[in-house]
């Protein structure tokens, strides 16, 4: 199994919040579709027969192209690689995009999941994340996206916002469940230097919500959405019905993965890659035949961190039989030597060769990966 990511670096507004790579500058993206088509020509024999389960276009705000662009991109796609006919095709899209007749025209193309950017169902909110919908915009877009046959649909939701309260926090996950969607995303707000809320926390103008109250938002979230039948497959995912994000997954599980447009990474098992974070040098470099990107080869310890990393993340865990087949001796030896006091504490469960996070294990899990992985020196 492998997947495809496609990076859609245009945004009408900047979220204060996002620090993935993105512009403003929309008239850019017709260069940037044909630089786009390049790459995939050039890297289409890059892993070799692989065949791929998934196609996610992220961003940026990938529901800013239209629905023709949507499927000329995925129909060259399935020209140049062997995409599986049952693949998962998933979007990001923001709420006000989804018009009645947009998501007419996007369920003609191949596109079969929805990722809708919520965040949140608190107007204030949205206006101090500098979101462009209002929370009623997302129920409209729920409910036409169910119209248009979209059953495969997910959103997103933060929290750990400046000023958010345990009931503000509590309504949101009512409203949430009230859509009745597969598949519930919900990341704690990170302050990532260069973007506005950091450089407002900085300067003491927005203040970060007290850890306990973090806490207590992150085990509201998990005991109210598995008391409504969701699974909490991954410390940030929640799904009914087994409709995980199978690109996500591929993640977490070390498969390949092709990234491709400006600032996208690549992962073949043993090298990753990473494209210019720059739509001007990418478009001009495609187009001219240079240089746009970088490349590395991965360590085996390198490769031992990242599947500790990912793979404590969700509910299928560390695998000491996966850690033997793949890591030299040392590894292992080291993996239980580092994960025993976890394991006594009762904050990793151990069941047979897997190891998996209790829910205590989860407040702390950022450390306990720490302790697991290895570092020279």
């Amino acid at each position: 199994m492998a997947g495809i990511y496609i990076h859609i670096p245009f945004c009408k507004t900047v979220c204060h919040y996002c620090d993935f790579y993105k512009i403003t500058d929309t008239n850019l993206i017709d260069d940037y579709l044909r630089a786009l088509y390049i790459e995939l020509e050039q890297r289409k024999d890059e892993l070799g027969e692989q065949t791929f389960e998934t196609v996610y276009l992220g961003g940026g705000t990938p529901s800013i192209l239209t629905a023709i662009q949507i499927d000329d991109l995925l129909s060259r796609l399935a020209e140049l690689y062997n995409i599986s006919e049952d693949a998962e095709y998933t979007i990001e899209c923001n709420p006000d995009d989804l018009s009645l007749a947009y998501l007419q025209a996007l369920a003609k193309t191949k596109i079969n999941r929805l990722s809708i950017g919520t965040q949140s169902f608190q107007d204030c909110d949205l206006k101090m994340m500098n979101r462009r919908h209002r929370s009623v915009q997302v129920a409209n877009s729920v409910s036409l996206a169910k119209q248009c046959g979209f059953s495969n649909i997910s959103i997103d939701l933060i929290y750990g916002v400046p000023g958010m309260s345990l009931e503000d926090w509590q309504n949101n996950i009512s409203l949430a469940l009230e859509l009745d969607v597969p598949h519930i995303s919900a990341y704690h707000l990170t302050y990532h230097e260069g973007t506005v809320f950091y450089k407002r926390l900085e300067k003491n103008d927005l203040k970060e919500i007290p850890e306990q109250l973090s806490v207590e938002q992150f085990s509201m979230l998990k005991t109210k959405l598995e008391a409504a039948g969701y699974e909490h497959y991954e410390i940030s995912n929640f799904a009914k019905g087994g409709l995980y994000s199978k690109h996500n997954r591929a993640y977490w599980e070390s498969k390949p993965y092709l990234g491709f447009g400006a600032s996208s990474h690549s992962f073949d098992l043993s090298n990753r890659r990473w494209n210019v974070s720059s739509v001007k040098d990418y478009n001009y470099a495609l187009m001219s035949g240079k240089g746009y990107y970088e490349a590395e080869e991965l360590t085996e310890q390198d490769r031992y961190n990242d599947y500790i990393i990912t793979s404590l993340r969700t509910i299928w865990g560390i695998s000491t039989d996966y850690i033997t087949e793949n890591f030299s001796p040392s590894y292992l030896k080291h993996f239980k030597g580092t994960v025993k006091p976890y394991i006594e504490t009762s904050h990793v469960v151990e069941n047979d060769s897997r190891y998996t996070l209790n829910e205590e294990g989860l407040f702390i899990s950022d450390s306990i990966m720490e302790k697991l992985c290895v570092f020279d020196g």
